[in-house]
């Protein structure tokens, strides 16, 4: 009888321990999911209440112009004035179509029965155009996108395809008067956009991979938000990516160099009276706020030329971090005397018994110390804030946070650039699962 409470007490706690394992799972993906979520909305509908926990299905809408009644005989003023209209249409589509979730606008040009214009744009490169490129500060409507060639411009960054003697894009005429968008389109193309060639229907469809290529195009903000910057116009967010590694790849390198050298000093060259204190020295200096340093350490950096430059980023990193040194100095104080004795019989050298003994068999360590370091110096924010002013050094953390202070930016492509950081350190933490399991076990860390 005794047993059997046992079991079903067991039981209990194990059905407890799952309900309260799931509720905290869910607590910490959450707003996760309500990042990712948000970034695949249109902008007006986060800040829909009650607000909605999926995106709506993305919408792919196709406009047809006939240009039977187009009389100009040369191909260049007939190409300009499809043109026109295709600037026309797409533009009205996302200032008018706000809350309708098109995401995909397809451009036909029809003559003489045969399609001879194709163009096509995803509606959150349009609104790169609207917001930050030839439109930006600017109402739409048709003398402003018309206006200075303005057209021209908003066409060099959309991709468009004309033959007189026809293109392979073709359109479903079948589905004409089918959507709900058509008499409205109808209105605005014959309206206040009007338009050369003569409205022949639209079609629509669903597309929900439309709502993916969104990040397509998230990407490309910086370049458009900061134009004037030749390096970021050019490469984008890349640029920050580059910053990112950059800051990443040498502090990995330092601290993995730097606290192995002094935990084998500490370890095997200094008596205990001396390489304990020397440790607790270490760990001690990761007792004191940054804050309370923050002021100092910044004035002194700018003093010595480090400000506004890859100095400032890198050369905190050239001080040993004391947890990193803890765990080095354990792990060496755990590795067989006799190896080093018999190096040394042979006539190695301290650095040969460093690199060749010390090193090889670290793996774990430094396994840990790469991984750890990278996490931190991937979510580091502050201190490189605090001493970068020129667009082209700063990191993710610091472009987020400039770009998420600039009003004119939607939260959904603030929203997609998120998602796009925090990405890279959950798929490394999921790939990388088992080796931090064994790195673990094999230092002896409980």
């Amino acid at each position: 009888m005794k047993s059997k409470k046992k079991l079903n007490n067991n039981k209990g706690l194990k059905v407890v321990a799952y309900i309260f394992t799931i509720l905290f799972a869910i607590a910490i993906l959450y707003p996760l999911f309500y990042i990712a979520s948000n970034s695949l909305k249109d902008n007006v509908k986060i800040y829909d209440m009650p607000p909605s926990i999926l995106p709506d299905s993305a919408k792919s809408i196709s406009i047809v112009l006939n240009y039977d009644n187009y009389t100009g005989k040369d191909e260049d003023e007939f190409l300009e004035t499809i043109k026109k209209d295709t600037v026309l249409s797409m533009f009205s589509t996302i200032n008018d179509f706000k809350r309708d979730s098109i995401y995909e606008v397809k451009f036909y040009g029809v003559k003489d029965n045969k399609t001879v214009y194709y163009s096509r744009a995803h509606k959150m490169e349009l609104e790169l155009e609207r917001d930050f490129g030839v439109y930006a500060n600017s109402v739409i409507n048709k003398d402003v996108v018309l206006t200075n060639d303005r057209y021209n411009k908003a066409m060099n960054n959309i991709k468009y395809d004309f033959n007189i003697n026809g293109v392979k894009e073709s359109y479903d005429n079948s589905k004409f008067g089918t959507s709900d968008f058509e008499p409205r389109m109808d209105n605005l193309l014959n309206g206040d956009f009007k338009t050369s060639g003569d409205f022949m229907g639209l079609t629509e469809k669903k597309n929900n991979f439309l709502l993916l290529e969104s990040f397509a195009h998230y990407h490309k903000l910086p370049a458009y938000a900061y134009s004037q910057n030749k390096a970021i116009s050019q490469y984008s967010f890349l640029v920050f990516v580059l910053n990112t590694v950059i800051v990443i790849l040498w502090a990995i390198l330092t601290q993995t160099v730097l606290c192995s050298l002094t935990a084998f000093s500490l370890s095997r060259l200094l008596p205990k009276k001396i390489s304990n204190p020397l440790l607790f020295f270490f760990l001690a200096t990761m007792m004191i706020p940054f804050a309370s340093i923050m002021i100092p350490q910044f004035t002194m950096f700018k003093d010595m030329g480090l400000y506004d430059n890859y100095g400032a980023l890198l050369f905190p990193f050239l001080l040993p971090y004391g947890f990193f040194i803890y765990l080095y100095k354990g792990f060496f104080d755990r590795l067989p005397n006799e190896l080093f004795e018999a190096a040394r019989v042979d006539g190695a050298s301290n650095l040969y018994c460093y690199f060749k003994i010390c090193m090889p068999l670290s793996k774990p360590i430094i396994s840990i110390i790469a991984l750890q370091t990278f996490l931190s110096n991937w979510n580091d924010f502050f201190w490189a804030w605090m001493v970068t002013e020129k667009q082209e050094l700063w990191t993710l953390n610091v472009a987020l946070y400039n770009l998420s202070n600039n009003g004119s930016i939607k939260q959904n492509f603030i929203l997609g650039l998120s998602l796009i950081t925090i990405l890279p350190v959950i798929l490394l933490t999921i790939l990388l699962s088992n080796q931090i399991k064994e790195s673990i076990a094999s230092t002896g860390l409980k």
